[in-house]
């Protein structure tokens, strides 16, 4: 048994799609936004004529979505943050994959049980704890690996258990379904009162309250070289070792289709090259799928990690390290 964690979509549209799919059978997946993307066809294509015989949309479609083709009976996948945020949606894969093209999008498909379909607090009381962290965003899709938790949470579910509502953590739970869809009014919030270069300093301050950080150093003008920030920061457990985070700032509304970000981040990494890591902070509601993609690119050119800090996460960033500045 393979358990197999996917993150829920970005539009609602889709995570609803994805859960009324599930109750009818039938598991799906995304990055399958052409009709050519079959993955099993692909593959064949890659095996016979290589990879740059795929085009790049193909490509896209393909990599990363890859395990799907590995799907076997007795496999399980939990979507999470569906059908709502703080929720998690498993099932028992009964077959192999599927293909069919019928939508913009979430085509790569799957059967399962919807008998064995549960949603949960991923939070809760019956969840354990080596099982919660596996919970939480980590990619698009993970692997599970902690079988024996796995097989108590479901034990859990089959008996009908659910979540103490006097527990820390479901209370804790509910409490974030209810407040987390006034984050995104929070991030307005701050991009109508930190404008411009206001925002750089506004996110270098919440930086400076973060533990482990040692130094926040703003870059201005030409002289940045792709880094607004530069985030000097402590890790492991022998004190003194630092690694530098470079830091992108950009303020915005609505969908992020402007990828420049990107390769400001780039320029970057060229320029300081002891650097480990780069981050894009934005008032965004959200980014493109052309600005996933770009971004998932330079980190395999670059081979390190880069993250995006946008919408409802920058007002939680805020929330936890920034809130005392209102005081």
């Amino acid at each position: 048994m393979t358990i197999h964690a996917i993150k829920a979509a970005e539009e609602k549209s889709y995570v609803d799609k994805v859960f009324n799919s599930l109750k009818g059978g039938e598991g799906r997946f995304g990055w399958s936004y052409v009709e050519t993307a079959d993955l099993r066809k692909l593959r064949e294509r890659i095996k016979h004529h290589g990879w740059d015989s795929l085009t790049q949309e193909e490509q896209d479609c393909y990599n990363g979505q890859d395990f799907l083709l590995g799907l076997k009976d007795g496999d399980y996948v939990v979507y999470i943050n569906v059908p709502e945020w703080g929720q998690c949606t498993l099932a028992r894969v009964t077959g192999e994959y599927e293909w069919r093209y019928e939508d913009n999008d979430f085509n790569h498909r799957f059967p399962v049980d919807h008998a064995s379909i549960h949603t949960f607090y991923r939070n809760g009381d019956i969840v354990p704890a080596a099982l919660r962290a596996r919970l939480k965003l980590q990619s698009r899709k993970w692997t599970i690996y902690v079988e024996r938790e796995f097989e108590m949470l479901l034990e859990s579910l089959r008996k009908g258990i659910v979540s103490k509502t006097s527990t820390p953590e479901s209370n804790l739970a509910e409490l974030l379904q209810e407040i987390r869809p006034q984050y995104s009014e929070i991030t307005k919030k701050i991009y109508h009162t930190h404008p411009g270069k206001d925002l750089e300093t506004f996110v270098q301050r919440i930086f400076a309250k973060v533990p482990g950080v040692k130094k926040v150093t703003r870059q201005e003008g030409r002289a940045d070289h792709g880094a607004d920030l530069l985030v000097e920061l402590e890790f492991g457990e022998i004190p003194g070792l630092v690694q530098t985070l470079v830091v992108q700032v950009k303020s915005w509304t609505g969908e992020m289709a402007d990828a420049s970000a990107v390769d400001d981040i780039e320029r970057a990494f060229d320029y300081h090259s002891d650097a480990k890591m780069g981050l894009i902070v934005s008032t965004a509601d959200s980014a493109s799928k052309t600005f996933h993609q770009k971004m998932e690119r330079l980190q395999k050119e670059k081979e390190k990690p880069v993250s995006l800090l946008i919408g409802d996460d920058l007002a939680a960033f805020f929330l936890r390290y920034g809130g005392d500045l209102l005081y």
